[in-house]
Formats: C-alpha cells, sequence, structure tokens
C-alpha cells in the first residue's frame, strides 16, 4: 500500500510539473526578494533554492537582527503568510511553501513583504 501511494505521488509531482514549478517559481521569488533587498538594507543574504529560500535580517553593520525577524514573522503571520525564523541568531526568514506554490503567491508574498518592511518598526 505504501509503495502504491508512493508511486501516486510521483505521478503527480511529474503530471503537474511540480518540480518546474518550484525551480522556476522559486528563482522568480529569490530574485524579488533581491529586489527587496537594494530597496531594504535591512535584508543581508539571500540565499536557497527551488521553493526553500531564506533571507536573513541585519543591520548597518551586519550584526543579526532577531527581534526584526520575529516582528516579521508575526505581522507575515497576521496577514496570512507563515514563515519562520533560523540561524544561531534567529534572524533568518525561512520560506518554504507547498510546490504548487505560483507565480501570483509569490507576488503576495513579495507585497505583503514590501508592506511589513515599509513599516516604522522595521527601521534600523
Amino acid at each position: 500500500m505504501s509503495c502504491a501511494i508512493g508511486l501516486e505521488v510521483l505521478q503527480v509531482i511529474e503530471e503537474e510539473h511540480l518540480m518546474e514549478n518550484a525551480r522556476e517559481t522559486g528563482e522568480y521569488l529569490k530574485n524579488g526578494l533581491r529586489d527587496l533587498q537594494k530597496q531594504f538594507p535591512i535584508i543581508g543574504d539571500v540565499r536557497g533554492q527551488g521553493l526553500f529560500l531564506g533571507f536573513e535580517l541585519v543591520d548597518e553593520n551586519k550584526q543579526p537582527l532577531g527581534d526584526k525577524a520575529d516582528y516579521l514573522a508575526n505581522r507575515m503571520q497576521e496577514l496570512g503568510i507563515l514563515m519562520s525564523t533560523d540561524g544561531r541568531d534567529h534572524n533568518v526568514l525561512k520560506i518554504k511553501p507547498p510546490a504548487v506554490f505560483s507565480m501570483e503567491n509569490a507576488n503576495e508574498l513579495l507585497f505583503r513583504l514590501e508592506t511589513v518592511l515599509a513599516e516604522d518598526a522595521m527601521a534600523i
């Protein structure tokens, strides 16, 4: 039974081109995060592959800003987008949406991020 379920899952992944979607949408989202990085210097490194992405929040001296990361994650949750913090200093925001995450979803996420990053509480 487990093998049959596993085969069915692999078939859906192939038929719905979910790996290709993750690659393309992930690259689009990563580029969008890099665009936000230019606008908001609080964003340090942007990294990841496919739909598993992360970005760090740092001050002008590249010191980690865990409190700002917590604020951002909580505000995004209030807006219906789940993100989590990670890293030794809890200043890395992780994005790991499902494989069906679309370009439209990526645009919504980027719009909401830009909104929260522009809030006074995110100023450094």
